[in-house]
């Protein structure tokens, strides 16, 4: 009877693998928004994908006539993915968990044309960056505000 548990978990173990699915969703407002996750441009929101390592992630949004949106996502297992429980919840006991993480981002529309302020603004820096050393850029001047028409 010993002898033929021992043989039983063995077969077990490299019979059932992982028992969890785990699933990234992430939605935007408006839909249709590219997505990067990590360092890879996936696909168009909404998005679904399976991972298998949990951690953080950095997921960025992009589309056309709004702000980009980045974010960090921490993903933390659910009670039965945390050492040591997950030997016997998906190796052992396999019952077939679903752990699924949803994030929904919602965009901001930008103005369809750059104002003379904000182009001022995106100039000064530009023009900080081409004048730094190796220390890196020194702290931009205060604005000067600009008279009104």
């Amino acid at each position: 009877m010993a002898r033929a548990l021992l043989l039983l978990i063995p077969l077990c173990v490299l019979g059932t693998g992982c028992a969890a699915k785990r699933t990234l969703t992430v939605e935007s407002e408006p839909s249709g928004a590219t997505l990067r996750i990590d360092d890879r441009v996936v696909g168009i929101t909404p998005y679904t994908e399976e991972f298998f390592d949990y951690g953080t992630r950095r997921i960025t949004l992009y589309k056309q006539g709004f702000k980009s949106s980045s974010q960090l996502v921490e993903l933390d297992p659910p009670w039965y993915g945390r050492f040591p429980i997950d030997i016997f919840t998906e190796i052992l006991f396999p019952w077939g968990w679903k752990d699924q993480h949803k994030r929904k981002v919602v965009l901001e529309p930008v103005p369809e044309t750059v104002t003379a302020p904000d182009l001022e603004a995106v100039l000064q820096k530009a023009e900080s960056l081409r004048l730094a050393g190796p220390e890196g850029p020194s702290p931009l001047p205060p604005r000067k505000k600009q008279p009104t028409p």
